[in-house]
């Protein structure tokens, strides 16, 4: 029953309710960045590049890739079937999970004759030279007169 459901509805596995992303749907095997590349068709449905080989076709002397899910037709490019553009999402994702991963940084081999920095510098800003002496204004801002009050903790005027 599950074989019969999956046929009804391409781009569904096994009657699921959602595809892979990360395969073909006509051949079920997962995409790589050799042979089962992510092509996509000019109605935007991907499939690996040896399915879509199989696909091309010569019809009244031009060469076509029928589209299995909705039929559109679409031209095979002179370079052939590996100048279709990629799922770039797709290929994105399949190679994010084929390369190693850098979650974990590595700290930077030191460079040849030079001794590791393994302390901070005593100090790290420079003495400053006298500073200017600025008046202090004695309520909260300049010239308001009696209309501001103090704040608490100061000083009374």
């Amino acid at each position: 029953v599950q074989d019969a459901a999956a046929r009804r509805s391409p781009g569904l596995r096994g009657g699921d309710s959602c595809w892979d992303p990360a395969g073909c749907i006509i051949c079920y095997s997962a995409y790589d960045l050799t042979g089962h590349l992510p092509r996509r068709l000019y109605c935007g449905h991907t499939f690996c590049q040896a399915c879509v080989r199989r696909l091309d076709t010569r019809t009244n002397e031009q060469r076509w890739i029928p589209c299995p899910q909705c039929r559109q037709s679409t031209p095979t490019p002179r370079g052939g079937v590996a100048m279709l553009d990629l799922d770039l999402a797709t290929f994105l994702a399949v190679k994010a999970e084929r390369e190693p991963s850098h979650m974990e940084p590595q700290a930077p081999a030191p460079l040849k004759g030079s001794t590791a920095i393994t302390q901070q510098p005593a100090r790290l800003c420079p003495t400053l030279g006298p500073q200017p002496d600025f008046p202090q204004p004695r309520c909260c801002c300049w010239g308001c007169g009696n209309l501001c009050w103090e704040p608490p903790g100061s000083p009374e005027v």
